[in-house]
């Protein structure tokens, strides 16, 4: 080769080479001009948490900018044993004003880290860093996990007149064993934005709001949580309750003016405190709004009202009228006898059903002094949501083979192999070419089992959907919690088309009874969601070949598909149903207090059908024992037999507290009308798929009766 070839060959390499450290030193350049950001990270209610429930994520953004800088934060942690979920929320952040996030997500139990992440507008990383969520040492947990017999009380305001000795005096009572109480405090600004942030609370407890440092989003998120099911107690001092604040609103009781009261002392002891004279206080004596279903009151003097509770929608309210701080108590542990009260009268008085809750006064209170578990038992939710979701999975392209195959063709490739092969060739007097008959059987034996099994278990994409909606009569507090499983006969990323704007998703997985921190062998399945203005909408979902990914949504429901009236005269029950959806009911039931049950027939699409029956006794509705999912049976219309995802799905993740909401209503006089859809369409789909669906769709409606006679 010519010498000067060799040598112009060289110079262009140099050449090359110069350019790429030039542009690489100038990207690089570029990226140190790059804003560097300072990140706080803070996880649950100072710490706590319950594994697989929504839990609130605080991140705090700041940095030197000179232009505002548009970007993603990425949340990315074990929300389950199967689902890896990655929460992204857009943001953007100006010059000299550092921004908070709160967000929300869902841990697992001993989830090991979270991954955040900034992206630039590029979709560039500019910045990343993994924090440790749980370690076998205590001293750097950041997660404390709170059981299924725990109670976790959620606080804002001032821990004053025994709140800050309450977790050293009270135990919860639950159907199986004590637990501890944990009281964690939030300041009004950290908040959550969302109704999921409260989801792992018991119990929310306003002292004395200042309601303008509670903005109008957290305002409606306390107010939307507590419609699903949560229950607050907010505690009147001398700050001021605007009237159009959401929270004010969601009072059940008007306040009157602000006045001094003595509480003689008969009067305080009824609460635990053991006073040993009356006590003058500041109160807002109340009284009930206009059709507010208030269950208990205490009254003191000539009738004043001081504390209520009452329903509010399928959650409970309570108000204190006076600031406890001033009464006078003979030993500071009577200070927490008196919340023990206060909080039992909106967490329940006894704890004789499995998954309730309640709280009492000890003295000492949990002796168990082990605040780091390396274990965890599931609950009554996660065991109706595994019933839920083997009705998803039983199809029979999940099912296994059958073994007859594989040893069927397992014999078929032996004697083709073995005495066919060798008969063959002998015949045709070409034994020698035995290598090449054996090799052509295993190739094709080989591209039969694979092209056989995907002709037995390919087919259209699967969606399976069990929903459950739930109302009140003359209420606008609907919620809908739906489970769906998406079969998948190929591997791709699919979308989920038709979402609505207020809708929370995640992934669901099975669970055992017991989960243990030793076992990491975590799953690899992801989803990715977009999470802003109130949702958590999935924008991308891996599934692989001939396998399901499960989800669960929870969202307000617009509204109800039947209206409802009740009437009762003696034993006779009359029940008119309007069905404004345009598939038919299938069947359904009413349900009143003790136990007692109507069941009637099928109501045509938009169309309305009256029944008259009278009740009979039925097992408890809501009880599970063992692998007893007893909902309700159907006796003389056709003895039908409900799936177990039928029988759970009002004990599962997403229903269950409404679910004991409507027990408590049926305790004070209500009925529950309970009705099944025969196929109705599925409200969301997945994107450029044509897809198979089933859906079960089950309806339950509170209304109040009209008695006659």
């Amino acid at each position: 080769m010519d010498i000067s070839a060799i040598y112009e060959r060289k110079l262009r390499m140099s050449r090359l080479i110069l350019i790429l450290t030039v542009i690489l030193s100038v990207a690089a350049a570029s990226q140190a001009k790059g804003p560097k950001f300072n990140v706080d990270f803070s996880v649950g209610w100072d710490g706590c948490y319950r594994p697989m429930e929504w839990t609130p994520v605080e991140v705090g953004i700041g940095a030197k900018l000179s232009k505002p800088f548009g970007g993603t934060v990425t949340l990315s942690a074990q929300q389950d044993d199967l689902t890896r979920m990655t929460v992204s929320h857009k943001f953007v952040l100006t010059p000299d004003l550092p921004l908070r996030m709160p967000l929300v997500t869902r841990f697992a139990f001993a989830a090991s880290d979270c991954m955040v992440q900034i992206l630039d507008h590029r979709g560039r990383t500019r910045w990343r860093h993994k924090y440790e969520l749980w370690n076998y040492g205590s001293a750097s947990r950041r997660l404390t996990a709170v059981g299924k017999n725990e109670l976790l009380i959620g606080m804002v305001g001032r821990r004053v007149f025994g709140l800050v000795q309450l977790p050293n005096n009270a135990v919860c009572r639950s159907s199986s064993e004590n637990g501890r109480v944990y009281l964690k405090q939030k300041l009004p600004r950290l908040l959550p934005w969302d109704w999921t942030g409260y989801q792992s609370l018991d119990l929310l407890v306003l002292y004395d709001p200042d309601l303008d440092l509670i903005n109008a989003h957290q305002g409606r998120a306390i107010a939307r949580w507590v419609s699903n099911g949560g229950k607050l107690l907010v505690v009147l001092g001398g700050r001021h309750l605007p009237a159009e604040h959401p929270i004010a609103k969601l009072l059940p009781v008007k306040l009157g003016k602000l006045k001094h009261v003595t509480l003689d002392a008969a009067t305080v002891n009824q609460w635990g405190c053991n006073a040993t004279e009356g006590t003058k206080v500041a109160c807002r004596p109340m009284k009930p709004k206009p059709a507010a279903r208030i269950y208990n009151t205490a009254v003191f003097g000539a009738g004043e009202t001081v504390f209520s509770a009452g329903f509010v929608g399928f959650g409970k309210v309570g108000v204190l009228a006076f600031d406890p701080s001033a009464l006078k108590v003979s030993r500071p542990k009577y200070a927490a006898r008196f919340w023990t009260r206060r909080f039992a009268t909106l967490l329940g008085s006894s704890a004789d059903k499995a998954g309730q809750r309640t709280i009492s006064f000890e003295e000492g209170g949990y002796s168990d002094s082990d605040n780091y578990r390396y274990d965890y038992e599931t609950g009554l939710a996660e065991r109706g949501a595994n019933a839920v979701l083997e009705h998803l999975l039983s199809i029979k392209e999940l099912r296994p083979l059958s073994i007859w195959w594989v040893i069927g063709l397992l014999t078929l490739l032996a004697v083709l192999l073995g005495p066919v092969d060798y008969f063959v060739l002998k015949r045709l007097d070409r034994q020698p070419m035995t290598w090449l008959t054996s090799s052509a059987c295993i190739v094709l034996f080989t591209a039969g089992a694979y092209y056989g099994v995907q002709a037995l278990r390919a087919g259209d994409i699967q969606l399976r959907v069990v929903s459950v909606i739930d109302g009140i009569e003359g209420n606008q507090a609907a919620w809908s919690t739906t489970y769906a499983g998406l079969f998948a006969p190929d591997s791709d990323d699919y979308k989920l088309e038709n979402l609505k704007p207020d809708q929370w998703w995640s992934g669901v997985a099975p669970v055992g009874n017991y989960l243990s921190s030793y076992n990491t062998d975590f799953g690899g399945r992801n989803i990715y969601c977009l999470q802003h203005d109130g949702s958590n909408l999935p924008y991308s979902m891996p599934i692989n070949i001939w396998s399901m990914q499960c989800l669960l949504c929870e969202s307000p429901a617009e509204t109800l598909p039947i209206t409802a009236t009740v009437e009762r005269t003696g034993e006779e029950v009359v029940v008119r149903i309007t069905n404004l959806a345009d598939c038919p009911i299938a069947r359904g039931c009413i349900r009143l207090n003790d136990n007692m049950v109507m069941d009637f027939a099928g109501v045509p699409a938009k169309s309305t059908r009256q029944f008259t029956g009278q009740t009979r006794k039925r097992d408890n509705w809501n009880t599970l024992r063992g692998d007893d999912y007893s909902y309700y049976g159907y006796g003389e219309y056709g003895n039908i037999s409900f799936t177990r995802a039928r029988n759970t799905a009002y004990f599962a993740r997403g229903t269950l507290r409404r679910s004991r909401a409507i027990e408590a209503y049926l305790k004070h006089g209500a009925a529950v009308v309970c009705v099944e859809y025969d196929q109705p369409d599925v409200s969301f789909g997945v994107k450029d798929r044509k897809c198979k669906t089933d859906h079960i769709r089950l309806v339950r409606l509170v209304v109040f009766l009209k008695e006659e006679g």
